[in-house]
């Protein structure tokens, strides 16, 4: 299913993750529900990441923020949200604390393991987990000052670089100042001072975020081309025109075969890879074609104007071959896989033509990848 545009102010731009904004959105709704669940929070802030930006450079340490989302997704499998710079937030609500648990520490094995290849000194994260049982409705509030404390305590204490918590032994909101009856006097003005201070940087750092979100809404850092928000919009627009026009028009849903390959390198070598397809695929388009990068990794979007699917067809063969070729002077020949939806055959709204492209494109990885295949 396709994002609306006014999902892009709750997504990270830099890794295409969820954004502070959507965290807190997150747990209010988790608050608000009647149904009572345990969960737990998985925090990550990096370590030496101002002296990477200063060492090698901005565009260097951006490639690790990436690394560091993809590390924690692929370890997860759940929603990622990044809060800060260099600090990420994972809500674990399927499994067990035991399986929690376990996914805290491949992430620091998998990090500091990985961390040494691309240079970064061990520790490479502060880790903590928060559990929350499922005794008392979630509040808002609380999580947050439950979770700013954990945060507090892996990154003040330098004897500690993960450690797990239950929430019901953190702060409160409501709690006095001097502390509750189980921890007395630990909660000091230091403590609150701490967490207020930080979630005043956490909501300055939102707004600059979204300051540079609205200027460079419409374009893809990494390859230089329109990103999905525009491609969206796009589909919007072409979607009308067909409508009034009663001419079809279709989508080339598109995703590079060995990214993996390229990212075993080096996440630098993984973004060269994705300029490289962008380029090739910019060069053999049809005058009035459109083509965005779509959602993150090396996935394309192709919105022909005025085409049938045979047309459509023939033009992602054209791309297939392009690639092909072009890319046995790269580091590591490759290839795209390419599904087709046309409009109206295959859907008459954007979800639907999204859906059933996403569809054929399964279909192409599926069947040995390097093909096109058109949607039933």
């Amino acid at each position: 299913m396709s994002t609306p545009p006014a999902e892009f102010f709750r997504l990270d731009p830099l890794t295409g993750c969820n954004n502070f904004l959507s965290f807190v959105e997150t747990l209010e709704q988790l608050s608000s529900e009647e149904r009572k669940q345990y969960f737990s929070i998985l925090y990550t802030d990096m370590n030496h990441m101002r002296i990477l930006n200063t060492t090698k450079g901005h565009s260097y340490g951006d490639s690790v923020i990436r690394w560091m989302e993809i590390v924690l997704r692929e370890e997860s499998d759940a929603p990622i949200y990044r809060t800060g710079g260099d600090e990420f937030i994972v809500l674990l609500t399927t499994g067990t604390r035991k399986k929690f648990e376990e996914i805290l520490n491949r992430v620091f094995s998998r990090l500091n393991k990985e961390g040494e290849k691309l240079g970064i000194p061990a520790p490479v994260a502060r880790i903590a987990l928060v559990h929350y049982d499922d005794n008392n409705r979630v509040s808002l509030h609380n999580v947050l000052f439950q979770l700013g404390e954990a945060m507090m305590d892996v990154k003040t204490r330098r004897e500690r670089t993960i450690n797990i918590f239950w929430a019901r032994d953190l702060i409160t909101s409501d709690a006095p100042t001097k502390g509750q009856a189980k921890k007395e006097g630990e909660y000091s003005q230091t403590t609150l001072r701490w967490i207020a201070n930080d979630a005043i940087g956490r909501v300055l750092y939102l707004g600059r975020l979204l300051d540079n979100a609205q200027k460079t809404s419409l374009l893809d850092s990494i390859s230089g081309l329109p990103n999905m928000r525009a491609a969206l919009l796009k589909m919007d627009q072409e979607l009308n025109h067909s409508i009034s026009s009663q001419q079809p028009f279709s989508i080339l849903l598109m995703d590079g075969d060995n990214l993996t390959l390229y990212n075993n390198i080096s996440y630098a070598a993984g973004d060269e890879m994705i300029q490289n397809l962008s380029s090739v695929l910019s060069e053999n388009l049809r005058p009035g074609d459109f083509i965005a990068r779509w959602r993150t990794g090396d996935e394309f979007i192709a919105i022909l104007p005025n085409i049938t699917s045979e047309g459509a067809v023939i033009v992602g063969e054209r791309f297939c071959s392009a690639i092909r070729e072009t890319s046995q002077a790269w580091r590591i020949p490759t290839s795209i896989s390419i599904g087709v939806a046309t409009f109206p055959k295959h859907g008459k709204d954007t979800n639907t033509l999204v859906d059933t492209a996403e569809g054929a494109l399964k279909q192409a990885k599926d069947m040995g990848k390097d093909r096109v295949i058109l949607a039933d």
